[in-house]
């Protein structure tokens, strides 16, 4: 997994998204929520939609997601959060929000016990 935290700590560059999507490349049914992030604790979080089998992509806009009832502001930091139907959860990298159109694509592979989200 790539580390969390300050992408500008860490002499990454900075991404910018309005959109995530969430690539099933694993044996096991997914589900996924958005977690909205202070740093690297979770303030709050948000569904983004119903569980999808391995060979799948499911995308969510962010612009269109309530946390606590409010809309994300420029550069809020947001990751998502996998769910292995019968497993185990696992963090993504996290990304800035910004309403531009891009998207940044997850994706998750492995086993219902052991796998990895890494953007691609």
């Amino acid at each position: 997994m790539q580390p969390f935290g300050n992408p500008a700590q860490s002499g990454q560059p900075e991404l910018h998204v309005q959109h995530i999507a969430c690539a099933n490349n694993a044996a096991f049914v997914l589900r996924f929520i958005i977690q909205r992030l202070d740093g690297d604790r979770v303030i709050s979080q948000a569904t983004a939609g119903g569980a999808f089998p391995a060979g799948q992509t499911r995308s969510v806009d962010l612009s269109a997601l309530r946390f606590h009832g409010q809309a994300l502001d420029v550069g809020d930091r947001v990751r998502i959060r996998a769910r292995a139907i019968g497993g185990t959860r696992r963090d993504g990298p996290s990304v800035a929000y910004a309403p531009n159109g891009h998207t940044a694509t997850f994706s998750v592979r492995g086993t219902t016990l052991s796998f990895s989200i890494n953007r691609i």
